[in-house]
């Protein structure tokens, strides 16, 4: 029909920032998103953007203060989400917090799995579950952190922000 669009989906969620190359492995195998794209991690409880619940129970046994026991063993999680593309739009800073490049917005690849029943992730009992993937209402993205310059126009640095975002799938480049 005339002046009918295509529009793409866009969910909302909160980007959280990930040193994927310090990583032995992930869930789909490589450490980094195909050329024009930043690797990222989406949350197994995601509501539009899972690819699936990771295998485990949170136990807080495995936990020694923020982080888990040594020889702590992670979950196993599906692929199913392996190799999607998303634009991700900076949104602004979650929670409220100031951060410039509004607007600014790039392309990643899912690499990995950000499980909620990883110790990594509900052992930090300090952090707001939005931003440890532990939230079933947000969708989260944990991304390379080499992306947040790009998203912001400031390099990153264990102290910035966390962002919230838009987030739209598209085809990989």
């Amino acid at each position: 029909m005339p002046g009918l669009r295509y529009r793409r989906a866009q969910f909302s969620g909160v980007a959280t920032f990930n040193d994927f190359a310090t990583q032995s492995n992930t869930v789909c195998g490589p450490t980094t998103g195909v050329a024009g794209t930043f690797g990222a991690a989406a949350s197994d409880i995601s509501p539009e953007i899972s690819g699936g619940l990771c295998f485990s129970s949170i136990d807080m046994a495995n936990c020694e203060n923020e982080a888990p026991v040594s020889g702590y063993e992670a979950p196993a999680c599906p692929t199913s989400n392996c190799g999607l593309c998303y634009q991700v739009t900076n949104n602004g800073g979650h929670g409220g917090s100031t951060i410039g490049g509004i607007g600014n917005s790039i392309i990643v690849q899912i690499i990995d799995s950000c499980p909620s029943v990883s110790a990594w992730n509900y052992c930090k009992t300090e952090v707001p579950s939005d931003e440890r993937c532990g939230n079933p209402l947000m969708n989260s993205l944990d991304i390379d952190q080499n992306a947040y310059a790009a998203l912001t126009g400031v390099d990153f640095d264990w102290g910035v922000p966390n962002l919230d975002i838009g987030i739209s799938p598209v085809n990989c480049p």
